[in-house]
């Protein structure tokens, strides 16, 4: 748990990033998508041109996150340029090996031109075909990519100057080295991945077998979320959103149309909405404009230092209206992915139930989009929502949406808070808060050395009468990851249990306060 807990540490700033990417992108939709038209409207070229840009920009880093997270993950762990240069040359030769040795009859889906890495005109003994793009494998080349970046500048600096290849300097063997193991690893990823692609083409499969089914939908809307999570949403939001598998319908002009996004969008454009259409998306409003801002306030909530929230107040304050306007999901479920596993699968669940119970009650809201685009398009909206107002058809759907999201945000405000305050530390009750809160009274000098103590998401500050009697090795065989001054006192960081060691701490000082009284 604490190797866990330091890859949230050092994936903290590449999460922010997003964000950041997820703003750009948003803020160029916003003034740039005829779907927001009736809110706002911008005739300015300059505006345009720049928003066109803020598009761009937002996608290529949402599109290549897995990238920013290999340059943060050598940075931190080896601190040297040569790391840093291995990794992306590994990371190339990675996906360059995927390219050419990953069969040529997956879905589309499994392909992406990630950084624009493509081949044509391709024909050898092992290697025939026209065009062919790498294999989409998200984060997981990237923890790949790392792992070995890392073994091999370990190693690298006990290269020998006197040995066979003496000649080569210490960073050059790295990165040759790097080079070849990637290599190996793509080749070995691009045998075995079509095992990994089979098994979400069965999920796929079952789930299209019947889209009326509210168990379907539920399965769908966990792997949706499971899948974005790790930069891999698009094989199985493609099917649903853009192809078969989403449903077919016949226009008036009699053209088929498939794919539950192609049909809404053209039901909306010709005011003939069916009331089956939408029920990929529709729990999106939900997540977005409701789950996500309950969620971020409850993190606020439990921060018990005054300034530390009110330093804190605007970036919850901005998260929150980029969710609710351009969606901020992803940035905050890698959050949890990687500081609380435990309320990450919890949320996945209720988005799953969201799936079924809309589905139950035949409620559906869509999504206006004419591309094919499946990673850094924005689904449910406040705007879009609101625009939904002008269709008298679905008012029905929409006063339920709101409805069921306002139960929803005060829902995950209280599941937030008692993750953080009961369940982050020892669910199953095997003593494992009781040695947390007396190694952490014990390493700070015992409870007459604590003068104030406040806690947040992540860490506890404590404020000692002599702060020589802090014992920093006790607390890291704890499971801290840092131990830190700030000026309200030694900040030590515990991941999600903090909360719950505050709260223990503090209930020994009041048990030891009535004790005195007595």
């Amino acid at each position: 748990m604490q190797n866990w807990h330091s890859l949230y540490e050092i994936l903290q700033f590449p999460i922010r990033v997003i964000l950041f990417a997820v703003f750009l992108l948003g803020t160029g939709n916003l003034l740039v998508n005829d779907a927001f038209s009736m809110f706002i409207s911008v005739d300015n070229q300059i505006v345009l041109l720049l928003a066109q840009a803020m598009i761009r920009l937002g996608t290529m880093v949402i599109v290549n996150y897995p990238l920013i997270f290999l340059i943060r993950l050598v940075t931190r762990r080896a601190g040297s340029a040569t790391a840093i240069i291995s990794a992306f040359l590994g990371y190339l030769s990675y996906l360059i090996m995927t390219m050419y040795f990953a069969r040529t009859d997956l879905p589309s889906t499994a392909y992406s031109s990630i950084l624009g890495i493509s081949a044509t005109t391709l024909s050898t003994t092992f290697v025939q075909g026209t065009v062919r793009y790498p294999l989409q494998t998200g984060v997981i080349a990237a923890g790949i990519v790392a792992v070995i970046t890392l073994t091999c500048y370990r190693r690298s600096r006990y290269h020998s100057e006197f040995g066979l290849f003496g000649f080569i300097s210490k960073d050059t063997w790295c990165v040759i080295n790097t080079c070849i193991f990637c290599a190996a690893a793509g080749t070995a990823v691009a045998y075995a991945w079509p095992l990994v692609i089979q098994a979400i083409t069965y999920v796929i499969d079952f789930i299209s077998s019947d889209t009326t089914n509210p168990i379907n939908l539920s399965i769908y809307g966990i792997f949706d979320r499971f899948l974005t999570t790790l930069n891999l949403g698009s094989l199985i939001k493609a099917p649903f959103w853009y192809g078969t598998s989403g449903g077919s319908w016949i226009s008036m002009s009699g053209i088929s149309i498939a794919g539950d996004v192609n049909i809404w969008t053209n039901q909306l454009n010709a005011s003939t909405i069916s009331g089956m259409t939408g029920r990929f998306i529709t729990p999106y409003y939900i997540v977005n404009i409701f789950a996500v801002p309950g969620m971020l306030w409850a993190i606020y909530s439990i921060h018990t230092d005054r300034l530390e929230r009110r330093r804190l107040r605007g970036y919850y304050i901005l998260f929150s209206i980029i969710s609710v306007f351009m969606g901020g999901a992803l940035p905050l479920e890698m959050t949890l992915f990687l500081l609380c596993p435990l309320l990450y699968l919890i949320h996945i669940g209720i988005v799953g139930i969201l799936y079924s119970v809309f589905q139950s009650m035949h409620v559906y809201l869509g999504f206006n989009y004419t591309g094919t685009n499946t990673v850094a398009v924005m689904p449910g909206t406040l705007l879009e929502y609101l625009g939904y107002f002008r269709n008298a058809s679905l008012y029905h759907s929409l006063i339920v949406v709101a409805i069921v999201g306002v139960i929803c945000f005060f829902g995950y405000f209280l599941i937030t808070r008692l993750y953080f305050q009961y369940l982050a530390l020892d669910v199953f009750r095997t003593g494992g808060k009781q040695r947390f809160v007396d190694g952490t009274i014990e390493a700070v000098g015992g409870l007459d050395n604590i003068k104030l103590i406040h806690s947040s998401d992540t860490r506890l500050v404590i404020s000692l009468y002599d702060p020589t009697k802090l014992n920093v090795d006790r607390l890291r065989e704890l499971g801290s990851l840092r131990v830190y001054d700030t000026k309200a006192g030694h900040a030590i960081t515990f991941g999600a249990a903090s909360t719950i060691i505050r709260m223990g701490i503090n209930e020994k000082l009041r048990n030891a306060v009535r004790s005195n009284n007595r």
